[in-house]
């Protein structure tokens, strides 16, 4: 049967406090493998990147690498990384900023490429700042590439589009075009206005029903079209500052990492339900 794995971000992981305290690498992984992840995901350029492998081996971890390309072959040293960590997939971020879909569809094609050629399963994520910065732009981009399989981090399209309430019946259905090709989730729960608002605020309430509902009816997109081998990654990834909100004294208004675990429940919840309505 195909599986759900739920995974925590290193990038996560950092601190930022006032303080400057942060884990110390062994500590992380500890915490992680501890809590009942599956894995972590990683950032090409981290410089952990070089030291991590031992300390996921000995805990079992698995991984997911992320990169941001900035052209076309710019992909390479990520590819090998990947490849030495013998990650789950290699998740895309390109920084990239086209005016046609054309030109986009031909950075995407090129990255696939690469990827395919060694071995790699590969997503492009929604995200600010990148090739997927629109969510309009981006359907169009996934119509012109059929093979495009995406990372779902839609926090990202509710805020660059600046998504009203209630959430319109059209928009609903643009993101169920993201949700049918995604191969990847994201644990990130945002608003209109913030990237990463507190998921125990009730004022917030709303937009963490919303996303469950998104997640629910990913994940069940998602089944329809898995093998009986194939794993979905689930990566929580709450940002430190300046994704997390912070007060006037600099430290965050709510505990990433207690969110995080909330958020790996919330997934673990809602898959299954799915698995119950299955049998």
């Amino acid at each position: 049967m195909p599986v759900l794995e739920v995974f925590q971000s290193m990038w996560a992981m950092e601190r930022r406090r006032p303080d400057g305290l942060e884990w110390a690498l062994g500590e992380k992984i500890a915490m992680i493998a501890e809590a009942g992840y599956d894995g972590v995901d990683i950032v090409s350029s981290d410089p952990i990147a070089a030291d991590i492998g031992p300390l996921l081996r000995q805990a079992r971890l698995a991984v997911t690498v992320t990169a941001f390309p900035k052209c076309a072959d710019d992909l390479q040293p990520a590819i090998d990384l990947a490849l030495s960590l013998e990650a789950r997939h290699l998740n895309i971020i390109g920084q990239v900023y086209p005016y046609t879909v054309a030109e986009g569809a031909r950075y995407v094609r090129a990255w696939l490429s690469a990827a395919e050629r060694a071995g790699l399963k590969v997503t492009i994520e929604t995200h600010r700042d990148c090739v997927t910065t629109d969510m309009l732009y981006t359907l169009q981009l996934m119509e012109a590439v059929p093979e495009m399989r995406i990372c779902a981090d839609l926090s990202h399209f509710v805020v660059g589009r600046e998504f009203t309430w209630p959430i319109a019946d059209e928009v609903h259905a643009q993101i169920q075009r993201v949700l049918d090709r995604a191969d990847a989730f994201q644990g990130r729960i945002g608003t209109r206005e913030q990237i990463q608002v507190p998921i125990a605020f009730p004022q917030h309430a709303k937009w963490v029903a919303l996303f469950q509902g998104w997640w629910r009816r990913g994940f069940a997109s998602w089944r329809k079209r898995a093998g009986p081998e194939d794993r979905l990654n689930f990566l929580c990834e709450l940002g430190p500052r300046d994704y997390a909100i912070t007060g006037a004294d600099g430290y965050e208004l709510s505990d990433r990492w207690e969110e995080a675990l909330a958020i790996k429940g919330f997934a673990q919840e809602i898959w299954a339900e799915l698995e119950a309505e299955a049998r």
